[in-house]
């Protein structure tokens, strides 16, 4: 019995060190890296520098489409960029007022300064403080927006982020929400951005219901094309649900079928098809981890290579998001490797 136990442990450190040969090394692994957009890397250095031309040619490369999920996202890389220097946005600002490149970053920043300002605690956490430099900032978003609709009608980006400027508003405006939606349903119906959120604003921490934030993911789900990125918005959907619940929903029959969707989009060992792709499969290894799939949730880490993302480990609260995915990585590779012997 002691010479059985033995052999299955060196076999399971077999198995694990072929697993691991399977995967990059640790001190590899990057958080939220762009560097294999080298436009984008190059416009935000040169954007510290001082010059924002090259954000400027950037985004006029997708100011008319078709690729709104390219621009969108390197209208939040360059707004977020501008948090750790934003004079370059002001200077460029001020030269081309009604261009509408650069009124979408300002938009997109103003509403980052208001969620830096505000934290990412629940209200009830949040000081009175917090609250006045958050909604100073919101109050600028909405006329910087209308003027980049009015400068670039076909461009969805402003609407999305008109959802979120909707979301942080006192109350939820409703309204604004409405508008924003009805313009990205003739724009860009199948825009994953805008449903992301959309999600947002629709669940019970902020202005809707888990009944509205469900029935949103699925229908996006449901009409959606196969391939769509938007088979992974039930997951999502899941996942905020999970944050607030006393129970173990993420393994659940339900959420179990929402994994099945994400992975009709993210199978593993494949390279990414999408621009998100690599969040959704963070939060694939983290939630197949959770429903004791750990061969499946090896694939995901497969695919990712290198890649971790903030999300969804910073949303779970983990304070180094980086060494979360480590650490998850690392359980499902003994995982595996035990289920091997």
């Amino acid at each position: 019995m002691v010479f059985s136990r033995i052999r299955k442990s060196v076999r399971g450190m077999r198995n694990l060190s072929a697993i691991e040969d399977l995967l990059p090394p640790d001190e590899s692994v990057v958080l939220d890296a762009d560097y294999d957009d080298p436009p984008l890397v190059d416009a935000v250095h040169a954007a510290w520098g001082g010059d924002w031309s090259g954000a400027g040619r950037l985004l006029e490369f997708t100011r008319t489409g078709p690729d709104w999920e390219l621009r969108a996202h390197h209208v939040q890389e360059l707004a977020e960029a501008a948090l750790d220097e934003d004079r370059w946005l002001h200077h460029w600002h001020a030269q081309a007022p009604n261009d509408p490149n650069v009124l979408v970053v300002l938009a997109e920043h103003l509403i980052d300064r208001a969620w830096e300002a505000r934290g990412a605690k629940l209200a009830a956490h949040t000081s009175d403080e917090q609250f006045v430099g958050f909604l100073h900032y919101l109050e600028q978003v909405e006329p910087v927006l209308r003027r980049a609709i009015a400068a670039n009608p076909a461009d969805p980006t402003p609407w999305a982020s008109m959802i979120t400027l909707a979301m942080g508003s006192p109350g939820g405006r409703r309204d604004l929400y409405e508008e924003a939606w009805h313009h990205l349903g003739a724009l860009d119906p199948l825009n994953r951005g805008a449903h992301f959120r959309a999600l947002q604003f629709c669940c019970a921490k902020w202005h809707g219901s888990d009944e509205e934030m469900f029935r949103l993911a699925y229908r996006a789900s449901d009409s959606a094309p196969p391939g769509s990125p938007l088979h992974t918005l039930p997951l999502w959907a899941w996942m905020e649900y999970d944050l607030f619940s006393d129970e173990k929903v993420l393994d659940s029959s339900q959420a179990r079928e929402a994994v099945n969707r994400a992975l009709t989009v993210c199978p593993p060992n494949a390279p990414a098809t999408y621009r998100r792709d690599r969040v959704d499969r963070n939060l694939l290894v983290r939630t197949l981890y959770a429903q004791h799939r750990s061969t499946e949730a090896l694939g995901q880490f497969q695919a990712l290579g290198v890649h971790a993302t903030s999300s969804p480990w910073n949303i779970y609260g983990a304070k180094d998001p980086r060494q979360k995915f480590l650490d998850f990585r690392d359980a499902v590779k003994l995982t595996v490797a035990e289920e091997m012997v």
